[in-house]
This record gives structure tokens, sequence and C-alpha cells, in this order.
């Protein structure tokens, strides 16, 4: 299922202080506004920076279907370069929730109306932080010819600082919350130590992760 007709942006360059809790007190979890309330996370085992949360004996078995809220971009109020083109943007969300569908279809739909075997999810790009680079004189496309957020001019013209990723599921009947996810660690420690940068496919890699994952625990429960 195609996601270019639900898929709109919002682009936020304020975070607000709405905070979600660790369990661990050692563990820090910058304030969010995209997770309302408090919610007690805890370490992903196997994450270096992602925190969960998990409603107790969740059970999935009945869910076969998905829906993708359109996904959230968030500014970071400190970013250095603000000048993203909103048709670039939308390009790019769409293209991490085309990663999703991916991943989940066709053993689970992705659609548009709630139901009693429906998930909900909502995602965010958290903290987005960009700067800019030197624009080349062969860098101008029409923005007609923007396909793929990932490999167009306009992304190579804007170098990734660091981003997050935030993410609720919820029942699409009841809106009960059923986890959460929140990921700092898009740019590890071992990558800066490396000299490596983040990039959009870095962001990319690590929904496909987490698409895997919610796979396996769906089939895991049927």
């Amino acid at each position: 299922m195609k996601l270019l007709n639900i898929a709109n942006i919002l682009i936020f360059s304020s975070m607000a202080l709405l905070t979600l809790h660790s369990a661990n007190a050692d563990d820090h979890i910058s304030p969010s506004d995209f997770i309302e309330g408090n919610v007690e996370l805890s370490p992903v085992p196997d994450k270096q920076g992602a925190y969960r949360y998990i409603k107790p004996d969740l059970d999935l078995n009945k869910y076969n279907k998905v829906i993708i809220e359109p996904v959230e971009v968030w500014l970071h109020p400190d970013s250095e370069y603000k000048g993203i083109e909103p048709d670039t943007v939308k390009a790019l969300a769409d293209s991490f929730a085309q990663t999703l569908v991916n991943e989940l279809e066709p053993e689970y739909g992705v659609v548009g109306q709630v139901g009693a075997d429906t998930l909900v999810v909502r995602l965010a790009i958290m903290g987005l932080k960009t700067k800019k680079k030197k624009r080349s004189l062969l860098g101008y496309i029409p923005v007609a010819l923007v396909v793929s957020a990932l490999n167009t001019n306009a992304l190579k013209r804007v170098s990734l600082v660091d981003a997050g990723i935030e993410a609720e599921i919820l029942d699409s009947i009841t809106g009960e919350r059923l986890a959460v996810l929140v990921d700092t660690g898009i740019r590890t420690p071992e990558a800066e130590s490396a000299g490596k940068k983040i990039s959009w496919k870095d962001i990319e890699m690590s929904l496909q992760f987490y698409a895997k994952r919610l796979k396996v625990q769906l089939d895991a429960s049927h």
C-alpha cells in the first residue's frame, strides 16, 4: 500500500516539557512533545540508546492489520540549518513510512480504517539537526523531479547532524497505549569515535530494524 496520500508532514521547531521517565534513574531521556504524558521506559537490551514501554501482559493475537499515521518530522530548535524544502521533507517522511509498509506487508495489511483487529502506529523523526552544505550550480532540480527523498540532490546539500526516533502503538478502537519506543542511539558513541557521520540511510535502517521486530512479535502471537 502506497502512503503518498496519507503521509502529510508536520514540522515543529520547538520542544515542550512533557517528560518521558526512564525506569532506570541513571538513564537520561530528553523531554518529548510527541509522546504525551508520563511513560515508564526501560532500556532495550540489544539496542544501545533505545528505550521502550510495553503494556504488561500485552497480547497481540487479535491484531493482523496496521494503520500508519502520517509521519511527523520535528526540527530541533538548535538546528544550524532550517531550510529543507517542504517537498523534500514530505518525500523523506513518505520514504520512511513506506519502509514500514515494506516490512509488514503482505502478512499484516496496512489499512486506513480502524477495526478490532487493527493497530495504530504513530511515528516521528525527532530532534532533527542539520547544517547546509555548499550548493553546487549543478544542484538545482525541478520540484516535479523529486521522487525519492533519500536520493535527491536536495538532501545531498544538507548534512545530517543528529536525529532520533519516537513511536507508539495504540489499539485503534480504544486508543489504549500498547507500546512506546524512544531511540536516541541512531548516532552511537562507537560511530562517533570512528568519525562516522549519521546519514538519512541510518534512520531508514533503524526503522527497518523496528518494523522487523514488530512483525516478529506479531508472528509469535499468532
